[in-house]
Formats: structure tokens, sequence, C-alpha cells
């Protein structure tokens, strides 16, 4: 049974912390030039859609990683319902598949703006998948702890603080939950594979320095910019696929610089113009790769933790140490 409403299955369901949730309002979304630039309109969700293929072309067709874990943590039991809760949803594809996978659960999704998928009645949204306007740097608090899986795809640049969201995803966890976090960072890299420049130390990240969490687990996917000589089939369209995703990005990226950047006109348009070359045209012996995180971990059986202090960066600390970390050396 299809169900195109954004409010049903959230208020009264058991999800919120009260019998209301009562979250973020339109007029408390965060401005433009607030932490999250990148546009949330129709063309955006467009290029996030394209995104998600992509994601489920580097998994294998799953839309998670680690399928045995989620399927585990999803499994239907009498002692309460399943609950999936999606976090910066986006264009809702993601959390409208999970609904469709897991029927038994329920899947709800939270954004800065509704998504597009609403409004597309080719694509009916599930009876158990629901969306809320909320801001995860301030609307966590009126979540419930009833969630059995918290899933958040490259939300970064819209997080203050990326320490703090993880304790918050842990309060809201249920014992055994699982936290799943994905997010990219371009590289480029020689003909061997080797990143450039020199990479960056790095080995200790805020999830395993985190007392609610088991089993934190990082596996890291080097995806193509685009098609070169020598791809297989599968590697040929997933390269593609993703530079279709950074031609549209770039193009983003192109008017956060024209509305606020600070300058001229031929400036941007030469700095666009020699960005979307590079993706499309890389010299060698460069290649042009996204870096993909998969990262998963387990909300432990204790009572939760709280932070005490906030997280306080290293000497030589660069945040892809942590987040996006630098692959093996040679």
């Amino acid at each position: 049974m299809a169900n195109n409403s954004a409010e049903s299955n959230i208020d009264g369901g058991g999800v919120g912390s009260q019998s209301n949730l009562n979250i973020a309002t339109a007029e408390s979304i965060p401005k433009p030039d607030d932490a999250y630039v990148l546009p949330t309109d129709g063309a955006e969700h467009l290029r996030l859609d394209l995104q998600h293929e992509a994601v489920k072309l580097m998994l294998g067709g799953n839309l998670y990683q680690q399928p045995t874990l989620i399927q585990a943590a999803l499994a239907p039991t009498e002692s309460h319902k399943r609950h999936v809760l999606d976090v910066g949803t986006g264009s809702g594809r993601w959390a409208v598949d999970m609904a469709g996978a897991f029927p038994n659960a329920e899947v709800f999704g939270i954004d800065l703006h509704l998504p597009s998928v609403l409004e597309d009645p080719s694509r009916p949204v599930p009876s158990n998948c629901s969306f809320k306007i909320a801001d995860a740097n301030c609307d966590m608090g009126n979540l419930g702890s009833v969630f059995d899986l918290i899933h958040q795809r490259c939300v970064e640049p819209g997080i203050n603080d990326a320490d703090l969201f993880f304790y918050d995803a842990a309060r809201i966890l249920r014992p055994n939950g699982v936290l799943l976090a994905v997010g990219a960072n371009p590289q480029l890299v020689d003909a061997k594979g080797r990143i450039l420049p020199i990479q960056r130390p790095g080995d200790v990240g805020m999830l395993e320095n985190n007392p609610n969490y088991i089993d934190v687990k990082i596996e890291e996917v080097l995806v193509p910019l685009g098609p070169w000589p020598g791809m297989g089939e599968p590697e040929r369209k997933l390269a593609e696929t993703m530079q279709k995703n950074q031609l549209r990005l770039w193009s983003a990226f192109t008017a956060i610089l024209q509305r606020d950047g600070g300058f001229s006109e031929e400036f941007v348009r030469n700095l666009s113009e020699g960005g979307l070359k590079e993706i499309q045209e890389l010299p060698p012996p460069a290649r042009g790769y996204t870096k993909w995180l998969f990262v998963t971990a387990v909300r432990n059986d204790k009572s939760w933790t709280a932070r005490k202090d906030p997280w306080q960066e290293p000497p030589g600390f660069d945040i892809y140490d942590y987040i996006v970390r630098a692959l093996p050396k040679e």
C-alpha cells in the first residue's frame, strides 16, 4: 500500500521521545550560508538519485555494506517493531528502497527539506516509510531510543560536530543496533594507484574512541571518476555513472562560488571550465578517483554514555584522517 504523505507513521508511533515529534520547522532551517551549502532543490535530488545508483553498483546491487549484520539487525522480532532512521535523506530513494526491502520495519527519513520522491507518482512511497523536516544538528534529542539502524550518507558538510552526532546516534540506537556511515573524498592517483599528494598520518577515529560503540569496521573503495581503456563492463558502468555525478556536483560548486565567493564572473567561468575539463580529460599518468568510505559500528549493550568534553583536534589533525582515511601505504 502506497503512502505519499510526509506526516504518516511518525507522530504518536513510538519514534518521538514524547507523544509528538517536536522537531524543526521551516523557519528554523539553516540559511544557505550555514553549514550545509549544497542545493536542496529538485535538480540536486536528481543528482542524489544518480549517486544512489552509483553506490549500489559499488555494493554489488545492495543498499548497505555488511548485509549479514544489517539483515540480523532488522530481522522480525516479537519484542518490538524495527525502526530505521535515514539522516540527510536527500531525495528519499534510500529510505524508500529500504522500506520495500524490509516491510516489517518503519523507515523514517529526516532532512532540511522534504524529499522529491513524495512528488513523484511513478515511485509510490511504501506505507512503512515516512519523512519529516529536521536538522540533525539540533533535533536528534527529540527522537526516542527506538532505532535498530541509523544511516547517513555524505552528510558531513551539514554536520557541525561529527563527534557529537555519533554520541547522539548512540543514544537513540537500541542495544546491538547499527550505525551506517558513508562518505566520499575525491583523490588523484598515478598510474600505479599511489595517492597524490603524499598521505597524511592518522590512525585513531572518533568512533573507535566513543564508549558507546563496538565492532567498528571501515571499508575503503576507490571509484574511477571516468572510464578509460582496459576497464571491464561493470567497472566502466560505475565509472561513467560517477563521472556524471561529479559533473553535476561541480555545477553546484560553481553556483556556490558565484553566490558566496566574491570572485569575478570571469574567474568563476575559467575555474568551472578547467574543473570540468579535468573531470573529463585528466592527463596521464594521473587518474581521478573518488575514495568512498563505508563504516559500520554496533551499539553496545551498556547504558548510554554522554560526551564529557568536546572533541579536541590532535596536533596535525586533518578531518580526512578520521572520516575519510588514507589508503594503506605500499
